[in-house]
């Protein structure tokens, strides 16, 4: 015949240790539910307003820049020097710095403003680095 023992099962301490565990864990759980709610708005946000800045940039006018510049393209070595200093040279591209402005509402639905610089075709008018 089996006998009973009082000692067997789990104490009043035992169950309310493992009840403060099990809501802490649930606390956690929650806590990161929420963080990833929140980013998840957050990265909408951002998208929305990154998709209104290139919708305007597209339509903004290019501001031709004052100033013209000339990259040279040298051919280099294995080793990475150049062969002297003008035989190096294998071809120039004249630019035309110029700029747009793309104006857009921030988060706080505040009109903003942001300046892209950019190449544009010297002497050609400046397209805002289409080719012709």
């Amino acid at each position: 015949m089996r006998r009973m023992s009082f000692d067997s099962g789990e104490s009043l301490v035992e169950v309310m240790v493992s009840a403060v565990i099990f809501l802490m864990m649930m606390a956690v759980l929650e806590g990161s539910i929420s963080f990833c709610t929140n980013a998840q708005h957050k990265s909408e946000q951002v998208r929305e307003t990154n998709a209104e800045i290139c919708r305007n940039l597209q339509t903004s006018p290019y501001v031709p820049g004052a100033e013209n510049k000339t990259y040279l393209f040298k051919a280099t070595t294995a080793n990475g020097e150049t062969p002297g200093p003008e035989g190096a040279v294998l071809f120039g591209i004249a630019v035309e710095l110029g700029s747009k402005e793309v104006i857009y509402q921030g988060e706080d639905q505040t009109p903003k403003t942001t300046t892209f610089y950019m190449f544009g075709s010297a002497g050609g008018g400046g397209t805002g680095g289409e080719t012709p």
